[in-house]
């Protein structure tokens, strides 16, 4: 029988596979043929090329679902996952790699699709190279995802015609492949490889050419690049006046000091484009940052009045609600934002934290309590029994219940505190403060600060501690540069005694400080540097190369392009023999 006949014989699209494959073994230089199955004209390369895609689809109603798993099976896709809600996509998630993402925006849920679309980026959930498509029937989509700096790489509006939604996914497949090898170094984390695979790509000044300006100017920023990631902004803003452009640039402007331009900048974004949230987002961390609580504060409730917003912008608002004395307000917007996501997983064990200090300090300590206890049922990880401990110790302290708080401090300081994230260990010395252990609150904070030196977020969480404890902004604002002073110190002390010949020493004090701070890359880097030159001097000695060796998978994990690594690299090369040998 001729593969013309055979393909029109064919009563599924897995039979049509199959026979794809045998006229492309005996005619290779087939490329594209066109029948019609189920009355639709369907090409049979991309047959081939959907069939080895994994796609996820989510939508709450079972009659979408159905007709969402027929469309993509008679359009080739054969491996296909189908849930009605997010904690089901999420199950899903951390057990699969997904090339496609179909989900429905209003899931009848209490998180509309756009919002998990926002956690998913926010927590990198999903890779880059994940297409995310949103499917609605709401005309006024459009205008929640301009108002999103994270938008899904495309949307559907109910009804559509098979033929538009195969060729939208053919786009965005394209788009997929052409950015493979660029975002699995960006999941990686790899950024100088971003940085090179974007500058292969530019001169050719492809349809892509905007898209690569913009991933390459992010991952400048991420490398601390930052005039280089300026300079790349401007050019791009000189093509056209571009939201994400004018905001990266005005970023790497703060983070090179000049916060007043770049502040500039974003009240510029929002007076040319009012629905711009990222804007406000940032324009409210720069005046909170600058001590200017009560502005940021206002910046931020725009936002909330311009659209509800992501539980990030929540959680900020409530954050800096409570650190300027208004917790009336962070209470309403977070008991609010709890309420309406009651049963979604886009919650943190934080989100409760937050609420139960903000009833604390309006002398409603059981309300405080209770809002511990409903947290516990939902998150039971020892990370999150950590926070609820040091957030109930607080509230025990506030209703005169001394004992209890006691023990629930206790139990929050019980762990390894290098192993706590520094938002963790700030919320245990805020509960020390309170119950008047002042000497254990500054350690903790000391360490918050020596463990993230580059974190301007950490510092004024440190501040806000420190002065909601009741110290002055001169006594706070000293004790964080005496805390960044004294690593310094620390880590300049191991360098010099490694350059004057005193390894021993020298390893001996950065190893100890890179234990204590794992999160200080300048510190683990130099205590793995200094070992590697101990070693080349003095001769391989096992212990010391695989302590060396953990220092620098720590560097390589946390930041792949970070400097030094190179020169650790260089050191050990030499030792190459003797390594061989063991």
């Amino acid at each position: 029988m001729k593969y013309a006949q055979r393909l029109s014989a064919a009563t599924t699209i897995a039979s049509i596979r199959i026979e794809y494959r045998e006229l492309l073994t005996d005619r290779p230089r087939v490329r594209r043929v066109r029948i019609v199955f189920n009355r639709r004209k369907i090409t049979l390369s991309n047959i081939s090329k959907f069939a080895d895609k994994w796609v996820l689809v989510i939508d709450d109603m079972e009659g979408m679902r159905s007709q969402l798993r027929m469309s993509l099976t008679n359009s080739g896709f054969a491996k296909l996952h189908i849930v009605a809600n997010i904690r089901e996509a999420l199950e899903r998630m951390a057990s699969n790699r997904y090339d496609v993402v179909l989900c429905d925006y209003s899931l009848g849920d209490s998180t509309d699709g756009q919002q998990f679309l926002e956690h998913l980026r926010t927590n990198d959930l999903i890779s880059r190279n994940t297409i995310f498509v949103m499917i609605t029937a709401e005309q006024a989509y459009e205008k929640v995802v301009a108002a999103s700096e994270c938008a899904p790489d495309d949307y559907l509006l109910k009804p559509f015609t098979a033929g538009q939604f195969n060729a939208r996914l053919e786009k965005l497949l394209e788009r997929q492949e052409y950015f493979a090898g660029i975002d699995k170094a960006a999941d990686a984390k790899d950024w100088a490889r971003v940085i090179a695979e974007c500058d292969k790509a530019l001169p050719a000044r492809n349809k892509y050419f905007v898209e690569l300006c913009k991933t390459k100017a992010a991952a400048l920023m991420h490398s601390n690049r930052l005039q280089e990631a300026a300079n790349l902004y401007r050019e791009v803003l000189a093509l056209r006046p571009i939201g994400w452009a004018r905001l990266g640039l005005a970023r790497a402007l703060a983070m090179q000091g000049k916060k007043d331009e770049a502040q500039q900048i974003a009240r510029e974004i929002l007076a040319d484009s009012p629905q711009f949230m990222a804007a406000y987002d940032f324009l409210g961390g720069q005046l909170a940052s600058s001590g200017e609580k009560k502005a940021a504060l206002e910046v931020l409730q725009k936002a909330r009045a311009v659209s509800p917003g992501t539980m990030n912008r929540i959680r900020e608002l409530s954050t800096l609600a409570v650190s300027a004395g208004q917790p009336e307000l962070a209470e309403s917007v977070m008991r609010q934002a709890l309420q309406k996501h009651k049963y979604s997983p886009v919650r943190q064990v934080n989100d409760y934290a937050i609420l139960s200090k903000a009833l604390t300090n309006q002398g409603k300590a059981d309300e405080a309590l209770s809002v511990v206890a409903d947290a516990r049922k939902d998150f039971r990880d020892e990370h999150s029994q950590i926070i609820l401990a040091a957030t109930e110790s607080v509230a025990h302290r506030a209703a005169g219940n001394d004992e209890l708080a006691e023990a629930a401090l206790a139990k929050a300081m019980a762990g390894d505190i290098n192993a706590l994230p520094a938002e963790t260990v700030t919320a245990i010395a805020d509960a020390c403060f309170a119950l008047g252990k002042e000497d254990e609150a500054n350690k903790l904070l000391r360490h918050a600060i020596q463990n993230n030196p580059e974190d301007e977020t950490i510092r004024s969480k440190v501040h806000d501690v420190l002065i909601a404890a009741g110290k002055e902004i001169t006594e706070a604002n000293a004790m964080i540069e005496d805390s960044t002073q004294e690593v310094i110190r620390t880590n300049n002390d191991g360098v010099r005694k490694a350059e004057s010949g005193q390894f021993d020493e020298a390893v001996e004090l950065l190893c100890e400080a890179a234990n204590r701070l794992p999160n200080n890359l300048q510190i683990v880097s130099n205590a793995a540097l200094v070992i590697a030159l101990a070693l080349v001097k003095n001769g391989n000695n096992p212990q010391m190369l695989a302590q060396c060796l953990r220092y620098r998978d720590l560097l390589v994990k946390k930041s792949p392009d970070y400097p030094k690594i190179a020169q650790i690299d260089s050191q050990l090369r030499l030792l190459q023999p003797a390594r061989s040998s063991q």
